[in-house]
């Protein structure tokens, strides 16, 4: 009997088994396939076949539908855990040093710290009132952070818990506190400086502002030498790029941003004349005030020829 259903079987199309063995030589190699078994997979491969015996499901009286055999499953990859999120840092929002932790690849900073230095002159109203307008959230540091926190000082050792917010959050709540208590207030001079090259700029973050930029004015990172063209303020090329009027983006989820990278964010404005002349000046206006290079090298003076404004 066991003769005449191995007889009336047929054995799997040769382009079946080239799929399947594909298949297996390729996971070794793809994402899903670890190292440490590469060795075992070719010391197996060099083993002879053994016969093929094919036998019918136990329940199922047709051959053909007794599925193959599973291929040699392969570990998943595990990736070290990301031992940062517990791991102390500094980072710098408003000229004030604050603690964080590097969670995801975005830097969450010490809540506490920043109410207690760079938004110490609002009260928690004020300062829940933007967070709600801007849609801002924080979340609870874990207790390994926590502990972390404790041990260094920075929080009080029976402190219960801390809230952590992203670099990003901090940057558009303490600009738009800031700016709207009147700290920001610089109003531009009147007549400009003769002589001095201005065009226009503008930046996408948070929303977007235009403004021009006197590149003459800049002598360091707090110089303001960017006029906002709808309050007229000025501000540094640092703040500038935190500074916005409308289209606050309070739905769009904001990842990463770092005022520090204001070169990588301030664009020149097209609609001027000469603008691939001005998009040269821009370009060597942020790498002469690069402060990389600033601590090497003397910073030159912008040079700008055959420019008619």
């Amino acid at each position: 009997m066991m003769e005449t259903v191995v007889s009336k079987q047929q054995p799997y199309s040769p382009h079946l088994k080239k799929v399947l063995k594909t298949y297996q030589l390729s996971a070794v190699k793809s994402l899903q396939g670890p190292s440490t078994l590469l060795g075992m997979d070719s010391t197996v491969a060099k083993k002879e076949p053994a016969p093929e015996v094919v036998s019918p499901a136990p329940d199922c009286g047709d051959p053909f539908m007794t599925p193959p055999p599973f291929p040699i499953q392969q570990l998943p990859i595990l990736t070290t855990p990301d031992q940062s999120r517990s791991e102390l840092s500094e980072t710098v929002l408003e000229g004030e040093t604050i603690s964080c932790f590097v969670v995801g690849g975005e830097k969450r900073l010490c809540l506490p710290q920043v109410l207690n230095s760079v938004l110490r002159q609002f009260n928690l109203i004020q300062i829940n009132q933007v967070c709600e307008e801007l849609r801002i959230f924080c979340s609870r540091c874990n207790h390994e952070q926590l502990e972390v926190l404790k041990v260094t000082g920075i929080l009080p050792m029976n402190a219960p818990s801390c809230g952590l917010i992203t670099k990003t959050d901090a940057e558009r709540l303490s600009s738009a506190l800031l700016y709207r208590s009147g700290i920001y207030m610089n109003k531009a001079p009147s007549g400009g400086l003769k002589g001095a090259v201005s065009f226009k700029v503008y930046h996408e973050c948070f929303g977007k502002c235009k403004g021009i930029c006197t590149p003459e004015l800049y002598t360091d990172n707090n110089s303001n030498c960017i006029e906002c063209i709808e309050c007229h303020n000025m501000f540094s090329p640092q703040k500038f790029v935190c500074h916005v009027h409308e289209f606050l983006e309070n739905r769009t989820c904001h990842w990463g941003f770092d005022s520090s990278n204001w070169r990588s964010y301030l664009l020149i404005a097209k609609d001027q004349k000469e603008h691939e002349k001005l998009a040269k000046v821009l370009d060597e206006f942020k790498e002469q005030h690069n402060t990389a290079s600033n601590s090497q090298h003397k910073r030159k003076q912008c040079h700008v020829i055959g420019l008619k404004i």
